[in-house]
């Protein structure tokens, strides 16, 4: 019992971060400042955003690996899909986004200027599917694991 309540809540707190973040937060900061500024806001608070993906989706792989009787259960398959888009999107995307924005504010050549603001809004875009493809895929987790649970 405990360890399902362990579960659900990691998955309750990954979940309910990414709604928050990208439904309420991030426009909530870019409607409020210049966009520039936002962009510098937003990418203080990524590296947390991400953290606690990382650990949420690593106890609940942890809780459904010891639970389970095989490694091709559906809530195991689901949730390793979630992590690794998420260490993806934060540990690979995220950098290289970041890592663009200096070159962004320096570049004098348009063409060159032109080019890097295409790759970050192909990194942007990449991160944005990413984060879309775990809050579906941890909706569906939680309506499969909500299947199972009784109020009564």
């Amino acid at each position: 019992m405990f360890f399902n309540l362990i579960y659900l809540l990691s998955l309750v707190v990954w979940i309910g971060s990414i709604v928050f973040f990208s439904f309420f937060a991030a426009p909530a900061i870019f409607k409020t400042l210049e966009r520039e500024k936002a962009g510098e806001v937003v990418g203080v608070i990524f590296p947390r955003y991400y953290l606690i993906g990382y650990i949420s989706g690593i106890i609940a792989l942890a809780i459904l690996l010891i639970n389970s009787q095989s490694f091709t259960d559906t809530k195991i398959i689901l949730i390793s899909i979630m992590l690794c888009c998420s260490v993806f999107a934060g540990q690979v995307v995220g950098p290289k986004a970041r890592g663009l924005k200096p070159l962004i504010k320096t570049e004098e050549n348009s063409d060159k200027l032109s080019n890097l603001k295409s790759q970050f809004d192909r990194l942007h875009s990449l991160s944005v599917r990413l984060n879309g493809l775990v809050l579906i895929l941890g909706l569906i987790l939680l309506g499969y694991t909500a299947k199972g649970l009784s109020l009564s």
